[in-house]
């Protein structure tokens, strides 16, 4: 689904329509495999225009303090990318954000990072997740994928959990 939002696939049948004024934003699971020599601060700036204090400001309230920003982008680990990103991703123009598995190895810091981030998102979330606590925290409205048929559920991933298990479609 991600992949056709995109445009990187296309439908078996149908179409997908983006809006005209949707401006996405992407955070992968597979973030700044390309990047090779950059430092944190040149990545963040070359995707966000700003002074290097104004970056290094932002760059801290993702845990990346002090010399850290001068650490190459290759070196880091999964959550310092994903941290990398979701800094970049929160100070671009977007209005959509496509999360794919975003909670993936991911340690309690960087976690904390994501949710308070999310929290303050004034645009329109939609993640791929297998994270029930991080659905249930962020989330009020889920969309249920069984069977190649699509059910939505105004509540918390526990909600649709539960209203799928009514429906026979969930173990209980």
């Amino acid at each position: 689904m991600i992949k056709m939002i995109l445009q990187q696939f296309a439908p078996d049948e149908g179409e997908v329509r983006i809006g005209s004024n949707v401006k996405i934003g992407y955070l992968s699971q597979h973030i700044f495999s390309e990047v090779k020599g950059e430092t944190v601060l040149e990545a963040f700036r070359n995707e966000v225009r700003m002074t290097e204090g104004e970056a290094r400001h932002i760059l801290a309230r993702f845990l990346f303090y002090g010399h850290m920003v001068f650490h190459k982008v290759s070196q880091l680990s999964g959550g310092e990318r994903m941290r990398l990103r979701l800094a970049q991703l929160m100070h671009q123009d977007t209005n959509l954000l496509i999360l794919d598995e975003p909670t993936n190895h991911l340690d309690i810091e960087s976690r904390e990072v994501l949710e308070e981030a999310l929290e303050d998102y004034d645009g329109t979330i939609l993640a791929v997740s297998h994270d029930r606590y991080f659905l249930n925290k962020l989330f009020d409205k889920i969309y249920w994928i069984h069977s190649k048929e699509m059910y939505c559920f105004g509540g918390n991933f526990n909600w649709a959990k539960e209203k799928m298990v009514e429906m026979g479609m969930f173990p209980k």
